[in-house]
C-alpha cells in the first residue's frame, strides 16, 4: 500500500510502505517506512541484534516486492513489514540461539535447585545420624554408669566426673582403652585394658582404677594405678609395701601427676648389746 503515512491500526494489519513525496517533480518517491533488516555483528548472543527500518527509492522497493526479493515479515508484536529472506534467516538463528541459551540457562538452574536440594537432603540426613549417634552415646554410657555402680559405690568415686577421668586416662597413656569389671585379685579396683594406636591385637590389662590400698602387697611391677586425687595417693602411699606406679588424674581440675611410691623403710633392728 503506497500513500502518506497511516496510523499504527493499519501498519500493524497489512505490509506498509510509508514514502515521502519528492521536492522537486523530477525526483523519486522515497520510503521512509515498510522495508527493514537486520542487523546482527558478529553472529554472537552477547552482539545486539535489532531490525532497522532502511529508505531507498519508491521503486526500488517496487522492484523487490514484485520479484519476490523481500517478502512480508511479522514481528513478535504484530507490526508487519517487507524483508529480505536473509535476514529473516539470521532473526531465526538468533531466536534458536538464545532459545538454546535460555534452554541451557533453565536446565542449569533447574540443576543447581536439584543439587542444593540433594545437598539439604544430606544435611538433614547428616543432622538426623548425629542426634542418632548422641543418642547412642547417651544409652551406652548411661548404660557404662550402671554397669559400674557397684565399683562407685565400693570407691567412692564421683560418677559425675566419670567421662572426664576417663578423658585424662587416654591423654596420659596415648592408648585406647576399655574398662573391664572389678577384680577381687587386684583389690577389687576396675580393671583397664589398653590397646596401642599402631597395634592391630588385643586388648591388654594396663592398670587398675582405685584398688583397695591393703591389697598391694603384690602387686606387678608393669601394671599401673590410677587414682582421682590426692586422698587416694595419700592412702596409698601409707600402705604400699612395694614399690609402685600411681597416676594421679585429678578430673575436677584436669591435672595429672604421676608419682613412684617406695616403701617405707620398717624399724631398725636392735643391736647386740
Amino acid at each position: 500500500m503506497l500513500g502518506r503515512p497511516a496510523g499504527p491500526p493499519l501498519t500493524r494489519a497489512v505490509p506498509t510502505l510509508r514514502v515521502t513525496a519528492p521536492a522537486g517533480g523530477d525526483k523519486p518517491w522515497t520510503v521512509r517506512h515498510g522495508l527493514a533488516r537486520y542487523t546482527w555483528a558478529p553472529r554472537t548472543l552477547k552482539a545486539k541484534a535489532t531490525w532497522e527500518h532502511i529508505t531507498c527509492p519508491l521503486g526500488d522497493a517496487l522492484a523487490w516486492i514484485l520479484q519476490g526479493t523481500v517478502r512480508v515479515h511479522t514481528a513478535v508484536n504484530g507490526t508487519v513489514w517487507w524483508t529480505a529472506p536473509a535476514y529473516e534467516k539470521q532473526a531465526l538463528e538468533r531466536a534458536r540461539m538464545e532459545a538454546e541459551a535460555e534452554a541451557a540457562d533453565q536446565e542449569t538452574a533447574a540443576q543447581r535447585r536439584r543439587e542444593q536440594t540433594a545437598a539439604a537432603e544430606r544435611r538433614r540426613l547428616a543432622a538426623e545420624q548425629r542426634a542418632l549417634d548422641r543418642q547412642a552415646d547417651r544409652e551406652e554410657r548411661q548404660a557404662e554408669l550402671r554397669r559400674l555402680a557397684g565399683f562407685f559405690q565400693h570407691t567412692g568415686f564421683d560418677p559425675t566426673t566419670w567421662d572426664t577421668f576417663t578423658q585424662l586416662v587416654r591423654s596420659a597413656s596415648g592408648k585406647t582403652i576399655v574398662y573391664g569389671e572389678q577384680s577381687p585379685r587386684y583389690g577389687n579396683g576396675l580393671l583397664v585394658h589398653a590397646r596401642t594406636r599402631e597395634t592391630d591385637g588385643g586388648y591388654t590389662l594396663a592398670a587398675v582404677v582405685c584398688p583397695d590400698p591393703h591389697a598391694l602387697t603384690r602387686w606387678p611391677e608393669n601394671l599401673d594405678i590410677l587414682v582421682p586425687d590426692h586422698t587416694w595417693l595419700a592412702r596409698i602411699r601409707t600402705a604400699a609395701s612395694i614399690p609402685l606406679r600411681v597416676a594421679v588424674l585429678e578430673p575436677r581440675t584436669g591435672r595429672s601427676t604421676f608419682a613412684r611410691i617406695h616403701p617405707a623403710p620398717g624399724p631398725a633392728a636392735d643391736r647386740p648389746g
